[in-house]
Order: C-alpha cells, then structure tokens, then sequence
C-alpha cells in the first residue's frame, strides 16, 4: 500500500465526495494526479482521471457530485473526470495497481496505476501535457523501455483503434524521447 498523504485540494474534495455518497466505490486512476500523488509531479493538474467503467452504476451521480461545475469543483478547483472514451488502457493494468492508503474515507477505495500503464494510457491521446507527464515520469519512475514495448504489444495494441502504424510509430517516439532523457 502506498502511504503518502493525498495533498490538498484533493484530500478534501475526496473527503466530501466520500460523505455524499452511501456506497463504496472504486477508483482507478492514471493522469496527473496519480503521477503528482506518486512521483511529485510538479505541474498543477485540475482533475482526478478515473476509469467510468469501474463506477459505470454510479457515473451519473459522480458527475453530478464531483464532476466539472459541480458544487464540489466550484468550491475545491478540482473534479473527478470519469474517463471513458479517450483512454485505452492496459489488458492487465489491474494486476498492477497501487492501493492508495484512504483510512480517512469511508467509501472511497483508491488506487493508481503502475506507471508504465500511465504511460501508455496516455498514448493514444498524446497531447503535451502527455508528453510532458511521460519525459517526467521517463526519469522519476525510472520507465523501462523494454516493459513498456512488450505490454504495448501484448496488452494495448490488439485493443488500438487506428491505423497500428500510427500507435506504434507514437509508441517508438515516446521510447526514443524516454531513452534519450534517462541517458541526459
């Protein structure tokens, strides 16, 4: 279990989701929060990336609790965003997930992803923030080039929708730019 305090806003806004909600749910999360809440990301990110199909009962009630323009949003600066037409993630991803230490909440159940799996959940949107989060994840997690080449290929790529070359060509870019700042 990792057991470094969830910083603020975020503490908070889970608190208060937790206290409007009258069931457990279970959140997997993988942008930037999970790399500043793992790895001390030092970009400032507005909103929590969970999968919806983990809370897909629940979405709608998420969305209005927590979501953009929420009460919760409005009062925190910071939203739950439940993910789930852009990230492609990982066959085994669950596997590897990071339990979250959330004695504090009640309801919530937290956990992150490996960061090799941010990783290429990120890749099939590859905006730069993605980019950003990868070169800083590059040294900070410490990626192996050669994990992430094998799961994309047996885990991600016979899920991709598109052209394989283009993924793969993304993919191939993304391990030459984390070699080439790992060898800097």
């Amino acid at each position: 279990m990792h057991d470094k305090t969830i910083p603020e806003p975020w503490l908070q806004f889970l608190k208060d989701i937790d206290n409007q909600i009258d069931t457990e749910v279970i959140f997997h999360c993988f942008g930037g929060f999970a790399i500043k809440l793992l790895f001390g990301l030092p970009r400032e990110t507005s909103d929590v990336d969970v999968l919806a199909a983990l809370v897909r009962d629940r979405y709608s009630e998420l969305v209005s609790i927590a979501g953009k323009e929420s009460a919760l949003n409005k009062k925190h600066g910071v939203y739950l965003d439940l993910v789930s037409t852009i990230a492609v993630v990982p066959d085994n991803y669950d596997e590897r997930l990071i339990k979250i230490d959330t004695r504090f909440l009640e309801k919530i159940r937290l956990y992150v992803m490996d960061p090799h799996d941010i990783v290429l959940a990120k890749l099939g949107r590859n905006s730069p923030k993605d980019i950003q989060d990868v070169i800083y994840l590059a040294k900070a997690a410490n990626l192996d080039t050669k994990l992430l080449r094998q799961r994309y290929t047996e885990e991600l790529l016979p899920y991709t929708i598109g052209p394989e070359v283009r993924e793969t060509g993304k993919l191939e870019f993304w391990l030459e730019m984390i070699q080439e700042v790992q060898s800097s």
